[in-house]
């Protein structure tokens, strides 16, 4: 792990709900944390499911200091991974990645979109309660999704629920690069 100006206490965030913003705070969080000296590796378990992404561009300005993972599984299309630091084949190399590699490498490692997998059943939860549980005392996760198991809520030291307030009809919303992607 990087010597950095982030202390020694890393927090487990859950960032949930149906509301939208979840990914694009993620990457707030990632931001400052690169911002003191800090590393941090972004898995996308649920993609990507378009040929660019905002935060996977980002990741080549920001050099090392983000990396983006994606699942070539998971892709909807093979060739939205060429932008990617690294990919993996599955959900599950991914995830023991994650827990024997990219844990040790950096401060902060997001799980985007890991809820959807716990769903889906491609992820155990002991595994995922494991990585929280054996992480470094001083590396922060944040774990995604719209629908997270109670238990990983309890874990958590910060939940924050997303709800919309206001939100366009899905049939005229029309996603904006930069925005939503």
């Amino acid at each position: 792990m990087t010597k950095n100006k982030l202390g020694d206490r890393g927090e487990v965030i859950l960032l949930t709900g149906l509301g939208r913003g979840k990914t694009t705070t993620a990457l707030g969080i990632a931001l400052r944390v690169i911002t003191y000296g800090g590393k941090v590796v972004f898995i996308h378990f649920s993609g990507p499911q378009y040929p660019e992404l905002g935060e996977v561009k980002a990741s080549a300005v920001l050099g090392d200091s983000l990396r983006m993972i994606g699942i070539r599984s998971e892709a909807s299309n093979p060739l939205y991974l060429n932008d990617f630091s690294e990919i993996v084949n599955t959900v599950a190399d991914a995830l023991a990645m994650a827990r024997n590699v990219w844990i040790k490498q950096c401060n902060l490692l997001v799980l985007d979109d890991i809820s959807h997998q716990l769903d889906r059943g491609s992820i155990d939860i002991d595994q995922v309660l494991a990585l929280i549980k054996d992480r470094p005392p001083s590396v922060s996760i944040i774990l995604i999704g719209r629908s997270t198991p109670k238990i990983i809520a309890k874990t958590a030291d910060l939940v924050t629920e997303f709800v919309d307030i206001k939100h366009p009809p899905p049939t005229s919303m029309e996603l904006h690069k930069g925005i939503d992607f």
